[in-house]
């Protein structure tokens, strides 16, 4: 890997490791994620999820975690395997384990992530999902999930 490479890594790095913190029970600072990431930076989540669309900047990302968090009592990567491709991308290939929030319902399914870093920040994240329409019915609470609560 170039030098390059090798701070885009790193940069990866330390934002899964403060992603990590921030998302634990006991919970984290957001500040320390928000150093990771390009004041520029754009998240792309598939329109067919709850917390869909494009958002930008730290606080969109911020605002992003928030929706991602009503949807998502735990969540966990496993197996993750970077690929990086030129001086400032990096694909990342691994397995979400999850439980969803309004049901209960525990999921799981592949993910690769598509990372653009500028600056030792990232610039850009794109994750692309095996199948979200497998992954919505267990975001969906029905009227027996609501009664059993």
């Amino acid at each position: 890997m170039s030098n390059t490479t090798n701070a885009a890594f790193e940069t990866l790095m330390r934002f899964y490791e403060a992603e990590t913190v921030y998302l634990s029970p006991s919970g984290g600072d957001f500040g320390i994620i928000a150093e990771t990431l390009d004041p520029e930076c754009v998240l792309h989540q598939p329109g067919s999820l709850p917390y869909g669309g494009e958002w930008r900047g730290p606080d969109g990302f911020k605002g992003w975690m928030e929706a991602f968090g009503r949807q998502w009592s735990s969540l966990e990567v496993k197996n993750p395997q970077f690929y990086p491709s030129g001086e400032d991308v990096i694909f990342s290939r691994s397995h979400v384990y999850a439980v969803s929030r309004p049901t209960g319902r525990e999921v799981d399914w592949p993910l690769l992530q598509f990372f653009r870093v500028r600056t030792n920040r990232i610039l850009e994240l794109r994750p692309f999902h095996w199948d979200t329409a497998a992954m919505l019915p267990a975001m969906r609470a029905t009227r027996e999930d609501t009664h059993a609560q």
